[in-house]
């Protein structure tokens, strides 16, 4: 079964109508993950970034945000993530990437076996695919 690596923006896409194109890519990476023909990985720097932006910029309530975060990481086919691959994180940020987040995805995606990240950010996928990592789009 294919794994994913999940950005933030994705989340946010999928979560808020910032952009319908964008939002319907996020959903079918939520459905075929719901079917169980794919692994949605989020790390907790992504969760963390994802409540932030939903709390300060979108003005969700902390209630409100509670529950969509408990509705995300129930849905089947999503699975937390918190390791933090610490060398090869400081061998890429801020040399590689400037975004520690960014970084720290990367670092992941690197030192596991999954087959790609899936991200909206074009400097990111730019960054990605110049060091051989997969993305998802």
């Amino acid at each position: 079964m294919r794994g994913v690596l999940i950005d933030t923006n994705v989340l946010l896409s999928f979560l808020t109508d910032r952009d319908p194109w964008q939002q319907g890519k996020a959903a079918e990476l939520i459905q075929e993950a719901s079917a169980g023909t794919m692994t949605l990985w989020l790390h907790q720097v992504v969760l963390i970034e994802m409540v932030y932006v939903l709390l300060n910029l979108y003005r969700r309530s902390p209630a409100e945000t509670t529950s969509l975060l408990g509705e995300l990481l129930q849905l089947p086919g999503v699975r937390p993530l918190d390791e933090a691959p610490w060398p090869r994180l400081l061998d890429l940020w801020p040399a590689v990437f400037t975004d520690f987040a960014d970084s720290l995805l990367a670092a992941v995606l690197a030192e596991r076996d999954l087959d790609s990240i899936a991200t909206f950010d074009r400097r990111f996928s730019r960054r990605l695919r110049d060091q051989q990592l997969p993305t998802y789009w």
